[in-house]
């Protein structure tokens, strides 16, 4: 698969969870707010003191152009008003936007005179786009008369402030519903804006990590923090594990931040290194193939074939989970079977398939999916005690390069991931796993073998 800017160019699977009724216990639904008019320059101030935070690394989420930032001043010097700024009270006297950063950053921007392009550019902040007050147009603010200077600065906001003593669950749906701008915020980046602390830092670190860009297919930070939310699914399993689920998954995840805003050094070495071992095991896998599904071919096309640019987070989950304390020895020496195993079990086990397409954040299918798979992966990484049930990758390797057609339907197998080596005399019958009992067939045709012998 080519290598991708960010995940905007990846399709994620719909989930379910807009079904499920958020469960925020009625003991807890407190939400305490105070309203002030700050002007704007009593805002900068607190922004310049280091007391208003915008975002972390908020030029990752400052999606305005020029022209939108120009359009705000100038409905500041005009005096119309603009809707309501929302803060969050956090500790050491601080005060978080949480709805209301493309507007500020606007401002201060401004003032400052440097507008900021993308991460690492920067530009002369000139007024551009302006309809009314058209004479204003490539003008800094340093070059502005002092009465519309002043009529910037001195300009009201309406804010309402959530006091640090609120619910964050509450907190987090009021901000949802707050957030219905044509630019909205999504889930991780609104818990970006309540859930700040060592966690944040962390799993922005680990969404960094070589191994998992890689896997991912993507050079570049995701600048509406997807990625995170990825590494944030993985560290919510790994720390409940998949039998202490409760949907829905935005919840899940909200209590995962919720517990472990204020990591420990020793927990975050845990969870560092069972991630690295994860992402390492699964690059080793399937490359960027992984958290993909393969579908099998079909009786119009027995040739099946991967989805490279859908993103499985039902797939991300399992395969994460699995491997995040796995030995690598034997993970490393049943590599071919177990890649084997994991495209098989996409094909062929229907109950599978339906864990990781239907109603994918049910509790049962979160439980079918894991449970399947690590049944097979014990299985494999203790096949050397058993009878061995799979051929070997070399033997579907040297008869695949040696002659591609099915052995069933006659027509050519474009990919080997689509070949399966068959047992001519079936496994459950006896037969053996040797090369003189094996043919090689579509995933398909194996799989509707039973139905048509």
């Amino acid at each position: 698969m080519d290598e991708l800017e960010n995940l905007d160019e990846i399709e994620f699977e719909k989930t379910d969870d807009e079904n499920i009724e958020d469960d925020i216990e009625p003991l807890r639904r407190k939400i305490y707010t105070k309203e002030k008019d700050p002007e704007i320059d009593s805002l900068y101030k607190r922004y310049k003191k280091g007391k208003l935070i915008l975002q972390p690394d908020f030029q990752r989420h400052f999606i305005w152009n020029k022209s939108n930032a120009s359009r705000l001043i100038e409905s500041a010097i005009l005096g119309i008003p603009l809707p309501i700024i929302y803060l969050s009270e956090e500790e050491n006297n601080e005060n978080y936007v949480i709805d209301g950063q493309q507007r500020l950053t606007s401002f201060f921007s401004f003032i400052d005179g440097e507008f900021k392009e993308s991460k690492d550019k920067t530009s002369d902040f000139k007024l551009n786009g302006l309809k009314v007050l058209k004479e204003l147009n490539g003008k800094r603010f340093s070059d502005l008369d002092e009465d519309i200077q002043d009529k910037i600065i001195s300009y009201s906001v309406r804010t309402i402030i959530f006091n640090k003593e609120s619910d964050k669950n509450l907190k987090f749906e009021i901000f949802e519903r707050l957030n219905t701008g044509a630019i909205s915020l999504n889930d991780q980046e609104l818990r970006n804006c309540i859930y700040r602390g060592p966690y944040n830092i962390l799993l922005k670190e680990l969404s960094e990590n070589k191994n998992f860009r890689e896997i991912l297919g993507i050079k570049n930070p995701e600048r509406r923090m997807r990625d995170i939310e990825l590494v944030l699914r993985f560290a919510a399993f790994y720390h409940a594990t998949y039998l202490n689920y409760k949907p829905p998954a935005k919840q899940f995840l909200n209590r995962e931040m919720e517990i472990y805003q204020n990591i420990s050094d020793e927990e975050s070495i845990k969870l560092k290194n069972a991630f690295k071992n994860s992402v390492g095991i699964i690059r080793s896998l399937f490359g960027d193939q992984a958290f993909r599904r393969f579908r099998r071919g079909d009786e119009k096309d027995p040739n099946g074939n991967w989805e490279s640019r859908q993103f499985n987070k039902s797939l991300y989950e399992v395969l994460m989970f699995t491997f995040a304390n796995a030995d690598k020895n034997k993970v490393y020496k049943n590599l071919d079977l177990i890649r084997e195993a994991w495209i098989d079990l996409m094909t062929n086990d229907q109950e599978f398939i339906d864990s990781i397409e239907i109603s994918t954040n049910t509790i049962k299918a979160v439980r079918t999916r894991f449970d399947k798979w690590r049944n097979v992966l014990e299985n494999i990484i203790d096949i050397e005690a058993k009878k061995p049930r799979c051929f070997s990758h070399e033997l579907k390797k040297e008869r695949f390069d040696a002659n591609s057609t099915c052995e069933i339907c006659g027509q050519r197998i474009i990919d080997i991931d689509d070949a399966a080596l068959d047992h001519i005399e079936q496994y459950w019958q006896g037969g053996e796993t040797v090369p003189e009992n094996a043919r090689l067939t579509h995933r398909y045709c194996n799989w509707s073998r039973s139905r048509n012998e």
